[in-house]
C-alpha cells in the first residue's frame, strides 16, 4: 500500500513537472532579441589598437554574441561606441567569417557577397543608437552573420556574432 502511494505521488509530481516544462519547450524562440553592439565600458581608457592591454577583445563584442529568434522576426542592436565607428552587417544564413573578403576602401570591410542588411555608420562622435534589422531579414531559417563593417574591428578583434533563425 505504502509503496502504491508513493508511485501514484510521483506520478503527479512527473505530470506537473511536465506541464511547468511543456510551454517552454513548445513555445520556441521568441521572435525579437536584443544585441548590445559594442562594450566601451570595458577595459583601460587607451584606445584599443595599442599594445597598452586587451581592451579591444573586451569592447569589440557582442553580448550576447549568438541570439535566436523565430522567422521573420528582427533583431535590435543597441550600437555603443567610443573609438572608431561600429556598423552591423547581416550576411545571408550560411556564410562563415572565413566566407568574408574585406574589400574597402579602409576602413571597410565591404563585402557585398551575401549580404542581406546594413546597418548605420555610428561614429564615436555620435556614441549611441538603436537599429533594428529590417523587415524581411530573417524570414528563413538558418544561422546569420552579423559582424561589424569596420575592418580593425572584425579582422583584428573578430567582431562578429550569430542569429539563429528556427
Amino acid at each position: 500500500m505504502q509503496r502504491r502511494k508513493r508511485f501514484a505521488v510521483a506520478v503527479v509530481l512527473g505530470v506537473a513537472a511536465l506541464g511547468l516544462l511543456a510551454p517552454t519547450v513548445l513555445a520556441g524562440p521568441d521572435a525579437t532579441a536584443s544585441v548590445l553592439f559594442g562594450n566601451d565600458d570595458v577595459g583601460s581608457s587607451f584606445p584599443p589598437i595599442t599594445e597598452h592591454d586587451e581592451s579591444g577583445n573586451g569592447k569589440f563584442n557582442l553580448i550576447p554574441r549568438t541570439v535566436a529568434i523565430a522567422e521573420g522576426g528582427t533583431v535590435t542592436y543597441d550600437i555603443f561606441v567610443r573609438f572608431g565607428v561600429h556598423q552591423p552587417v547581416v550576411y545571408e544564413a550560411g556564410t562563415t567569417p572565413d566566407d568574408i573578403d574585406v574589400l574597402g576602401p579602409f576602413p571597410f570591410v565591404n563585402d557585398p557577397v551575401g549580404r542581406v542588411a546594413v546597418g548605420p555608420a555610428v561614429p564615436a562622435a555620435v556614441g549611441t543608437r538603436a537599429w533594428t534589422t529590417p523587415a524581411g531579414t530573417f524570414d528563413d531559417p538558418g544561422r546569420y552573420l552579423v559582424l561589424c563593417n569596420f575592418a580593425p574591428h572584425f579582422s583584428e578583434f573578430d567582431m562578429y556574432g550569430w542569429v539563429n533563425v528556427k
